[in-house]
């Protein structure tokens, strides 16, 4: 469902998008749109650290905060924000108040402007070494090949 290169630079997103994958597949499409942005917030965090060089992540971890922050900066590449910038507010902001139910058409909508955003974000981000703890780490045999 998402780019190729998301489990090798953003090993933590793995858990997040096959629950999407699954959820979707049992239509059950809040529960899909919930874990779809966990996969978006996992990356806009790694993509964050390495936009802005290092610098401390903001203290509110909301896609909007993180957005700002970079655009006071001068940091990220402006079209991204500007997706992210939309899909927080007419998106991911709604969804976490308890009245919103997504249909499947809305989760896969939601899913694609993700995945969008997603992809240009880990074009910039560097290949996340596979550690005993990674989820990543599972792919491996001893070799160091992958064994999936």
């Amino acid at each position: 469902m998402f780019p190729v290169d998301l489990g090798v630079k953003v090993p933590e997103s793995i858990f997040d998008a096959r629950e999407a994958g699954k959820c979707l597949a049992y239509e059950n499409s809040t529960a899909a749109g919930f874990h779809v942005f966990r996969v978006l917030e996992s990356v806009l965090r790694r993509y964050y650290v390495q936009e802005t060089e290092g610098k401390a992540p903001p203290k509110v971890r909301n896609i909007a905060v993180y957005v700002n922050a970079m655009k006071q900066a001068g940091k990220g590449d402006q079209k991204t924000l500007f997706l992210l910038k939309e899909i927080s507010d007419r998106f991911r902001n709604p969804l976490i108040h308890p009245d919103v139910v997504l249909s499947t058409d809305d989760a896969i909508a939601i899913y694609g402007l993700v995945r969008t955003a997603v992809t240009e974000m880990l074009k910039p981000l560097p290949a996340e070494p596979p550690t005993t703890t990674s989820p990543l780490a599972a792919l491996y045999s001893v070799s160091g090949s992958v064994t999936e």
